[in-house]
């Protein structure tokens, strides 16, 4: 993509960082009342659960999507009623906001779109399309089988048939190529910001980083976001946190993290860490390509959105072949691996990812398994300094 940004900030010694983030927690703020708001519109409202859904199909008929990732441990003992305790606590806490009616982002939702991600969330639309309309993608686990971007493009054609139908609009190829384009800079922007990081002396914590890259989810006119990105991206470019060059530099890779779930990144960064990279599908790993803009726009997002490496695909490489590109391109000094408890894909992948970043980078690794709750903090705190420590 062309370079967006022509102007510099002045290099400011100190930067108030709250201030710039401000705009981008309002965001979260302020984004239940932009739902309602879009209802009185007569606004069709789409929850989407994962990074595989091309939002550019949903946004192309005039809709609104939602995440819908339950990130709480409150709404996890009543999932438990009726989902086996077993399960990881993002599917618990997903299917628990809709079974207590208690996430106003599922009540705006007029249908949801899922994927087979993982034989956990399969199972548990089928109970959740008891309480809203849900519609899975059924997902192929191989980007390499040449069956499988038939099988996806076709899954695409049939969101489009449904949303077109949700929401009675016509959805064209040129409507579908604005999308594109509008999101490919959105992409760009989120990692021209992300790639801040490999500065010796970050603008950024990773905390803050992440409070930028979740905000995207709450950003309903994409136009108004991006200028956002690009007025913060103009601040942050010439400024560097001497305090931050101290620090050890640590990439998260694994499970989706966000505000309320990011107990592992604050450790790390209460220990003397930094997470200059969040490699997770929550961080660059949704907005680390660029789609084509081609005129077959549906094929395009088919193998764009297939492509994107998370665990669920076997085998995976395209996930090993980035965390190598980015442990050299950040100046990496240790891998803590974030997986959730009774998350089977990503638990069994991390051996993988271990050798690879041991083996291959004599990198110093770590894999840390986790819920929701704050009962293991104390426990995640001794491991994560002593990691550090090492490092």
């Amino acid at each position: 993509m062309q370079k967006l940004l022509t102007k510099k900030s002045d290099n400011k010694n100190i930067m108030n960082i709250e201030s710039l983030l401000e705009p981008f927690k309002k965001l979260n703020e302020t984004a239940v009342l932009k739902l309602e708001q879009a209802k009185e519109k007569n606004k069709i409202i789409a929850g989407v659960f994962c990074a595989f859904a091309p939002e550019e199909i949903i946004r192309a008929a005039g809709a609104i999507p939602v995440g819908l990732c339950g990130k709480s441990e409150i709404p996890i003992s009543a999932a438990e009623e009726v989902l086996p305790m077993s399960l990881c606590p993002l599917i618990k806490s997903s299917f628990g906001y809709a079974y207590t009616d208690t996430c106003p982002y599922f009540a705006a939702s007029d249908f949801i779109i899922g994927e087979t991600t993982c034989d956990g969330k399969k199972k548990m639309f089928e109970l959740l399309d008891d309480i809203i309309p849900t519609h899975v993608m059924q997902l192929p686990y191989s980007v390499s089988d040449r069956f499988a971007i038939g099988m996806w493009e076709n899954e695409v054609l049939k969101l489009k048939a449904l949303i077109e139908e949700k929401t009675g609009n016509k959805i064209s190829d040129s409507d579908i190529v604005s999308q594109i384009k509008l999101l490919n800079k959105r992409r760009y922007l989120l990692k021209e910001l992300a790639l801040l990081m490999k500065k010796s002396s970050p603008p950024l914590l990773g905390k803050e980083l992440l409070l930028i890259m979740e905000s995207r989810n709450y950003a309903y006119d994409t136009e108004k976001y991006n200028s956002l990105l690009e007025e913060l991206l103009n601040k942050l470019e010439s400024y560097e946190n001497k305090e931050l060059k101290k620090r050890k530099r640590i990439l998260i890779t694994g499970c989706p993290m966000g505000i309320g779930t990011d107990k592992i990144l604050e450790l790390t960064e209460e220990s003397g860490g930094i997470a200059v990279v969040l490699e997770n599908c929550t961080g660059l790993k949704s907005f680390d390509r660029q789609c084509p803009e081609t005129e077959n726009p549906v094929l395009a997002l088919s193998e764009f959105y297939l492509n994107t490496p998370c665990a669920c695909m076997s085998p995976n490489k395209n996930r090993l072949n980035r965390l190598v590109e980015l442990a050299e391109e950040f100046k990496i000094d240790g891998v803590i691996d974030a997986c959730l408890l009774n998350c089977h894909p990503y638990n069994v992948e991390s051996k993988t990812v271990a050798d690879c970043m041991e083996k291959s980078l004599n990198i110093p690794f770590i894999h840390l398994e986790t819920d929701y709750s704050i009962s293991d903090t104390e426990q995640l705190r001794t491991r994560i300094e002593a990691f550090i420590e090492i490092l």
